[in-house]
């Protein structure tokens, strides 16, 4: 398996930067002190749950990173006004009751996209 070549501390960084989190406010964040988030950012690898820990509190999955296929597009990214993709697939998780499962008629619907 080829080495996807991220630097972990670096995505981190990034996802503290889109999310306004400082180095104090992480390492609030976690209970340590600020100088474990210092060298945190510097690491190019880190522990599993570490990085679990981190994810959590930033509400931000990095697992993802190395997970990522090839042919994945990130949509994100995509600028809609030029360039529009002809299929997506959007998985969503969503909680329902009964009431509302009824009301969007996803039942039948499910089954019309099943059925094709």
């Amino acid at each position: 398996m080829k080495n996807p070549n991220i630097h972990i501390g670096k995505a981190i960084m990034q996802v503290m930067n889109n999310k306004d989190v400082t180095k104090a406010e992480l390492a609030r964040r976690l209970e340590v002190k600020p100088q474990s988030v210092d060298y945190l950012l510097k690491r190019e690898s880190i522990d599993t749950h570490t990085l679990y820990s981190v994810s959590e509190v930033l509400e931000h999955d990095f697992f993802a990173l190395f997970f990522a296929h090839k042919k994945q597009t990130n949509y994100d990214k995509i600028d809609f006004a030029k360039e529009t993709p002809t299929r997506a697939k959007v998985l969503v998780e969503v909680e329902l009751d009964t009431e509302d499962i009824i009301k969007l008629n996803l039942r039948d619907r499910v089954i019309q996209i099943l059925d094709k």
